[in-house]
Parts: structure tokens; sequence; C-alpha cells
């Protein structure tokens, strides 16, 4: 079915664009526009171009300048010399499709897989070329260059996401590309981009409403001038849920976010400038989300459906953020940016976590016979609980964050002889921590409902965990003709340490982690460009694991193809990540129970091997049309190379050979869109692989597999003076298909989901 779905995919973008005579195809640029003074970049998914001057011969006359710049680190960066596979969703394909999720927004980026969880987005499950999703937690998460999970050395599962409504870029940089950012390299990194100060009186006003009790607030608020600025963001995003609970229920959430910029600058026309930014943020949630699914028939009949054990199932949590950043700038050569940074994070999960002395849930609903038919009917209120073995175990699952540090970053670009630098320097001393205090309550399911069972509760987990770290990198550009050649070297050393209140273990370490990387790209003719890498993937031991757990390392390679070139672009990368040491860890969202949480395993070796294909055209038609196409499709293998036993449950039994889990062979997406004056319209296809879920080889046994499935949106605006009136559908075949049997059973895709929203603008 794969094959299939993009061989017509390519079918249609080969026919619908294929290069007419010359004086009716407009020339797109080789690159996306510039970015502008704010460093915002229009368009959507762009590769990064390439490197050297020239690459492309001379721009037609009126063309675009031949120059991409993104933001990293509050800094412009000249994507053309990212030596590695680096892609950019910029603010108009944002805009255009108007997500409020981040795991809809990321699978247009090829080698970017995810694990649907809630159906909306509230804590995704990312990973990158082959590497575990689960948690993103093998991913280094930014916001503006400064890392935002809630504990990124100490508890690296990332139970919180930004809304990627605020967000004017979202940056993807894998491969050698992602050697200067840390902790993890093992896959790569990706940066949300929110909006800059204002050079002027500006303001926006974003509502929407949709099925399910949807709705969105989005209002922005902003003053300035060249010399400083002022800028307020608020978001409010509901929804009512689309699971429908047994005996009734609220299934949805309430999140909002609120952020404030204050920055100042000095005269830009001085050779020693200084600018000053302060950003604070605050955000909460309350959602009524659980990790009980449903047994194989119940989801064959009723998908949707909530079993009424998850009836009091509910997440809250805040946030709040400060960072300040300064600012050097000496003449058109030296730029120094110092950042002091820190986020607090507390969250208490409410939920349905196992049965006080029952069988595995996990396996209740995969096999829900014999025995285990007793203990299905209790969780969906069809039978009472008896005895203390059938003790339902709802837990109070509160954790208390704390992120902060102060990181420098300095670019320097100056030649010697025939070489043109461009040298980055970085270094980082951080502080992350996390406090847990789990505490399991005991109900009996009666008639339906749940009621204290009058034991007392249990203290499950309380323990401390902090790592104070510092890393630091280095890298030079070196540009010469046509051939830009990037080495990198990178530095991470962890200070880990962990007590159990429960248990009175503790335990400390310190590790020094030296990591290279090397990229190189070569400008041929015809827009056409060749690039190759290679990198030491990394990704650190939590505190408190057993002294025979070894960081996950890999020796990352890539090599590929770009072109650019009468209004066609398309890039090709292959990728071959060779693991000493892969490993897993034991999560909720796993399945694993409270005694067994954060619990990291070794995996020993594995190897990754993939494709990554995308291309982009645009054409003009008769009356005023342009066509737009795009294309992303990746190819992905990925399997263990050693046998060994785990108890982390995707694992197992691991033999040699077995495929890893959760890692689709084939992935991809077609978007087609059509435009004239102020109207657009927008259709767009997705293709999700079957996944296993437990780590095998040979045919997958039914209850083991995720099938692939098809996914269809459509996007539609109109722009009516200096509003804009748009429409999104997603789930246009309201399918329900199957997501994921993991943490509890069977899990659906979000149904058909609409919205209908005005947004207005001044400036």
């Amino acid at each position: 079915m794969a094959l299939s779905f993009f061989a017509l995919s390519a079918w249609l973008l080969v026919a619908a664009l294929a290069p007419q005579d010359a004086a009716a195809v407009e020339e797109a640029p080789p690159v996306a526009p510039a970015a502008s003074s704010e460093g915002e970049t229009d368009g959507g998914l762009t590769p990064a171009p390439e490197t050297a001057p020239g690459l492309y011969g001379s721009p037609d006359a009126g063309a675009a300048p031949s120059r991409e710049t993104t933001v990293i680190a509050q800094r412009q960066v000249d994507l053309r010399r990212v030596a590695g596979s680096a892609q950019v969703i910029g603010r108009e394909e944002l805009e255009r499709t108007e997500s409020n999720d981040i795991n809809r927004v990321l699978q247009s980026v090829p080698g970017v897989y995810v694990r649907e969880e809630d159906g909306f987005g509230l804590r995704p499950n990312i990973g990158l070329r082959g590497v575990n999703a689960d948690r993103s937690s093998k991913v280094t998460l930014m916001e503006d260059g400064v890392l935002f999970a809630p504990a990124p050395y100490s508890a690296p599962a990332a139970y919180y996401s930004p809304l990627v409504t605020r967000m004017v870029a979202v940056e993807v940089f894998k491969g050698p590309a992602s050697i200067q950012y840390g902790p993890n390299t093992i896959g790569g990194a990706i940066n949300y981009r929110t909006r800059p100060l204002p050079r002027q009186a500006e303001g926006d006003l974003d509502l929407s409403i949709g099925n399910y009790g949807t709705g969105k607030v989005h209002a922005v608020a902003g003053y300035g001038t060249e010399r400083w600025g002022v800028l307020l963001e608020g978001v409010h995003l509901q929804s009512g849920g689309f699971k429908q609970l047994d005996g009734g229920g609220d299934t949805g959430f309430d999140k909002n976010e609120l952020m404030l910029k204050v920055g100042w600058a000095s005269d830009p026309q001085a050779r020693l400038r200084n600018a000053f930014e302060l950003k604070l943020g605050f955000s909460n949630e309350g959602s009524n989300e659980t990790y009980l699914g449903l047994a194989t028939d119940d989801f064959a009949l009723t998908p949707q459906r909530r079993y009424a054990a998850s009836a009091d199932d509910r997440m809250e949590w805040w946030r709040t953020q400060g960072v300040i950043t300064h600012r050097l700038s000496v003449g058109d050569w030296l730029e120094v940016s110092t950042t002091a940074y820190r986020n607090d994070f507390a969250r208490t999960w409410h939920r349905f976590d196992h049965f006080s002395s029952g069988p595995d849930v996990y396996k209740v609903l995969a096999y829900p016979t014999g025995s285990n038919a007793v203990y299905r009917a209790i969780l969906a209120g069809d039978e009472d609980s008896t005895g203390e073995d059938q003790r339902l175990v709802i837990l109070d699952n509160g954790r208390r964050f704390v992120s902060q540090g102060v990181q420098v970053n300095a670019t320097a670009t100056f030649t010697t002889g025939p070489l043109a630098h461009e040298v980055e320097l970085g270094a980082r001393f951080h502080h992350d921590e996390i406090r847990r205090d789990h505490v399991g309550n005991f109900l009996h399911m009666r008639s339906g409902a749940l009621v204290p069972s009058g034991d007392a509760p249990e203290q499950l987990a309380a323990n401390v965990a902090y790592t104070r770290s510092f890393s630091g990198f280095v890298a030079d550009h070196l540009t010469w003709g046509r051939l830009l050649v990037s080495p990198g070297l990178r530095i991470e050393v962890p200070d880990e340490h962990f007590g159990d209140e429960l248990t009175g273990r503790s335990s400390s370490g310190t590790s020094v982690v030296p990591l290279f990387g090397l990229g190189a790209v070569y400008g041929l003719d015809f827009g056409i460009s060749v690039l190759a890498g290679v990198h030491q993937g990394f990704s650190p031991v939590a505190p408190g694991q057993d002294p025979s757990v070894q960081p996950e390392r890999a020796i990352n390679s890539e090599a590929g193809v770009r072109y650019a070139h009468n209004g066609l672009r398309a890039e090709l990368i292959g990728f071959w990540s060779e693991y000493q040491n892969i490993t897993g860890e034991c999560t909720g969202s796993t399945g694993c129970t409270s005694d067994a949480i954060n619990q990291q395993y070794n995996g020993g070796r594995a190897r990754v091997l993939g494709l990554e294909a995308m291309g982009s055209a645009r054409k003009r038609l008769p009356l005023g049309f342009v066509l737009h196409a795009d294309l992303s499709y990746t190819f992905t293998q990925a399997w263990f190379l050693t046998a060994f036993t785990s108890a982390n449950p995707i694992w197992g039994a691991v033999a040699q050979g077995d495929a890893l889990p959760y890692i689709p062979q084939h992935q991809g997406q077609v978007r087609l869109r059509g435009q004239r004056g102020p109207f657009e319209l927008g259709v767009g296809a997705m293709y999700y692989g079957a996944m296993r879920e437990v780590a095998g080889q040979g045919e997958v046994p039914e209850v083991e597999e995720v099938p692939g499935r098809v996914l269809l949106d459509v996007t539609a605006s109109a722009e009516v003076g200096a509003g804009r009136v748009y429409f999104t559908a997603t789930n246009l075949l309201n399918q329900s298909a199957l997501v994921s049997r993991r943490p509890m059973g069977a899990r659906p895709q979000a149904p058909l989901l609409v919205q209908l929203g005005f947004k207005y603008s001044f400036r």
C-alpha cells in the first residue's frame, strides 16, 4: 500500500508540475526568501540550502536573494552554511495549516516519527531517524535556543510541549547539523521559535471554534521602534474531548499560555552594539487524560469509548519561564550572546495505574479471555471488584521540576588566505532536578463507579534526582569556493545525583564525554549539490540507574544530494546509525507500573538504515491560478544486532535481528495547494506505515501491530482586508484507526476534527 501510495503521489507531482516553456514558468529562488529584519522566514517546509555563494549561478533579475536565514539562540543563521540535514517549517506554513497539534506539524518533515497518544498532541512522542519516540526523551528540545524539557538531563521524558500555535517557525536539525545541541545528539534537535519583538505598533487576534467543544483565543499586542520593543501574547485552547466515558463526563482539556517580551538595543549604526531581551512566560493545563485504553473487541465496536476505571483521571500542571539575554556585536565579524534562564514545572496526574495484585493491564486488554476477562469487566464497570488483588490503584503522580542555567554562544567570521571561516563556540552551565512524590490510592469498582476501599494510601515513590552539567562546543564552517566543510567538537560533563527516601539508596557520578562531528557540502552545476557527514550520537544516563547501565552511543552517518532549479526543489538523503549501545527507559507511557518507572536498560548493538526524500514545486496556471506541491517520504529499517532480555515491556526477550518497535518502515506525505488572489485551498494525505509494538521479526501478531493508515486533511482560507477567514478539517474520512496499544490497551486516532476561524492583524 505504501509503495502504491507514493508512486501515485510522485506521478501526480511530476504530471502536474512538469516544466513548461521557459517563458511560462516563474523561476523560484533556490532558497526561501531571506528573513526579515525581525528574523522571520516566509514559506513552508524548507530543506537546508546550498553553501557557497554562486552555487546556482547568478540569480535572475528580480529574484529573491539566494540566502535563507533562521534564528538559533537569538542569532540569525544562514542555512546555506548548515552542513547536514536541516529543515524549517516557516511561519506561512504554520499559519496555513493552523494546526494546534505539534505531531501534525512535524510529520511533514522526513526522518521524524511520532507515536500518537491522546489525539490532540498534548503529550508528544517524537523520534528522529529511528530513535525511540517515547516522550521525546532522545531529542534535544529548545525554545529560542534554550532547553525547555522539564529536566532534560535528570528526567528526559518531556511531558510538556509549548503550544505550536504561538510559534513562527519550527526548526529540525539532524546529522552533523545537530552536534551543536545537547545533551542528546543521538537523533537530532528541534527548536521552536517564538514571535520576535515588533518595530512598530502591531497586533493579532485569532478566534476559532470547532466540533467537540474545541475553541481557541489567541491575542498578540506589541509596540516597538528600532531601539526598543514590548510584546504581550496569550493563548487559550480548549476541547470537550472526543472520547465517550462510561457513565458520562468530560474527556477534554484546557490550556493557557502567556508570554511577555521586553527588549532594548543600542545605536544600530555603532561599531559596538548591545541588546537586551527579557522573556517571561506562564503556562497551565487541566486535561482529563488517561493511560487506559480498550480491549481489542471493545475497540472494534466503540473505538472512542473510555472505561469507567478512568473516570477520575486528570492531569494538572503549571509552568513558569524566565529568560534574559544580552547580545554583543562588534562590527560585522563578532557576535556574543549570553542567556540566563530558569523554568519551573509542577504536575500531578491522578490516574488509574494498575491492579493491586492482579495481572498486567496491557496483557489483560490484549488477551481479554480466561481470568483476564474478569479484570477487563472490572475496568469497564461491568463487574464489581472483590478482594485485595482486584483493588484498583489510582496514582497521584506528583512531580516538581527545575531547569536553569547560563549559556554563552559566540560567532566570529574571518578569512585566512582562500578560506572563509565562520567559527561558532558555545558553553552552558546547567542544573536540573526532579522530585517525585507518587502515592497509590486503593479503590473498588462498584456498580460502574469508583469508590474508596477504606485502605490507607501507599507511598510508591519519594525521591529526588539532580544533574549539574557543563557542555561546550566549537565548530568551524570553512568555505573554499564551492566546498564547505564543517568540523565540530562537543563535550558533555554531567555530574549526577540521586536519593531515594523510601529505600535510603543514593548514588552519584560524573562523566566526561567528547563528541565529534564532520559535515561537508559541495555545489555542482545546474542547481545540484552533494553532502555527506558523520557524527557521534550520545544520550546520557539519568541519575539513579543501575551501575551496569551505559549511555546510548552511536556513529551516525549521512550522504545525499540536493537540487533546486526551474521552480523545482528536491532533497534525497540516506542515513545510517550504528549503535554501540542502544538504551530504553521504562515509563508510564510504555506500560510500566510505578515501581519500575524511569529505570533504564541496555540494549546492546543495533543498526538503523534509512532514506529521506522531499520535494516541492510551484507552477503558474491560466486565469491567475498558482499550484504548489510538496512531497516527503521516509524509509527506515532498524534492528537489534545483540540478543538480550530486558524488563522494558516494548523489548522483552530480544533475539539478534529483531526489529525495533514503533518505527514504521514507510511514512510520508503529499500536499497540493491552489491559490488565486485572496483565496487558497489545500488538500493533503499522510501515510503512517505499520509498526510493531514489541521487538520481533517475521509476521507480526495482530495484538502487537499498529496497522498502516492514510489520513486526509483539507485547509481553506480567504483574505478579507486586514483579516483572514480559515477552515481546516483533519481525518476527512472520519476513521477510528488504531494508533497504539501502549501503555494500556488500544487507543484511536482523533476522529474528523474541523475548525472555523478568523484572524485579524494590524500593523
